[in-house]
């Protein structure tokens, strides 16, 4: 098999896992004659033995997710019911099919219209694999905003995506070791050094992020935080939670009320913002009066260019 490029052998991990994940169980034989229907076989009728375990292997490595074999059966997922295990592969199954469709692109053009993804993917495999082996990286970093570029030490302990953009949370020796995050597409280079480094046992990537909305390394504590929501707008956050915390406490024709446990941080705040008259904070005071003010500040700053057009037009 022709040497592979780190991008490609991550969507042959994520084919082999989801195949077998949603078969249950499958024989080598099936696997064989899936892989050939699939656009990264590239014409290969088989995946050769040796480089069928040599991916089993990785996705051990990468993911921490065995495949097992039962001799009745055939191959397996271990403990496919985890619920950490399902978070992870609906992340590696939409990643899976949006490469598939970027590779159907040429022949189905007139029928995809794609959103734009920041640059920052080009560094998503290298900072997976440094995460992986427990190795540092050199990173340039420049941030909106500043007109010259920095290079320093990253420790990276995960990596995630929000709104679109790719973020990697990592120990920074630039900050006196804190635990910042970093859009992948404010890197202008990553290169990976020969500094080892460990990532706390009890560091869980979801209990991490799971005190906040966004990529704001927070601060304070969570809190309860209610919403009222138009009807219409409600049947968005039933289908997409905005929040693990997510909880509906009233619903009626005109609106309904979600609840919500975690750290206001300026993604919430501009989250709400969004969304006009259909989302209004109900609680805590303070953030109510946050969203608020802000609201205030819009509408004198509508009113004053709603005068000066009105000064030209009369002048």
């Amino acid at each position: 098999m022709p040497k592979q490029n780190s991008a490609i052998l991550l969507n042959r991990y994520v084919w082999l896992l989801d195949t077998i994940y949603s078969a249950g169980y499958i024989s080598r034989e099936e696997i064989d004659r899936r892989w050939c229907r699939s656009l990264l076989s590239e014409g290969e009728m088989c995946i050769p033995e040796r480089t069928f375990h040599r991916y089993k292997e990785a996705i051990q490595e990468l993911f921490q997710i065995n495949i097992s074999f039962d001799k009745r059966r055939g191959y397996y997922i271990e403990d496919s019911s985890d619920i950490e295990f399902e978070g992870m592969r609906k992340w590696l199954v939409s990643t899976f099919a949006v490469s598939n469709l970027i590779q159907e692109g040429q022949s189905l053009r007139k029928n995809i219209s794609f959103e734009a993804i920041p640059s920052g993917q080009k560094y998503l495999s290298l900072i997976l694999e440094c995460v992986r082996d427990g190795v540092k990286v050199k990173v340039a970093h420049q941030g909106f905003g500043k007109d010259h570029s920095t290079t320093f030490i990253i420790a990276p302990y995960c990596l995630k995506i929000f709104k679109q953009r790719w973020y990697v949370l990592a120990e920074s020796e630039y900050e006196d070791h804190r635990l910042l995050i970093y859009g992948l597409d404010r890197f202008l280079s990553v290169e990976r050094t020969d500094v080892h480094y460990t990532i706390p046992e009890d560091f869980y990537a979801d209990e991490y992020f799971v005190q906040f909305y966004g990529v704001s390394v927070p601060t304070g504590k969570p809190q309860l935080v209610k919403l009222k929501v138009s009807a219409a707008q409600a049947n968005y956050l039933r289908t997409l939670p905005l929040h693990p915390s997510q909880q509906e406490l009233e619903k009626n024709d005109t609106h309904s009320i979600f609840q919500y446990f975690l750290i206001p941080t300026y993604e919430l705040r501009q989250e709400i913002l969004s969304h006009g008259a259909d989302w209004e904070v109900l609680s805590p005071a303070g953030l109510r009066n946050e969203i608020k003010e802000q609201v205030e500040k819009m509408g004198e700053i509508s009113n004053k260019t709603y005068e000066n057009n009105y000064s030209r037009q009369i002048a």
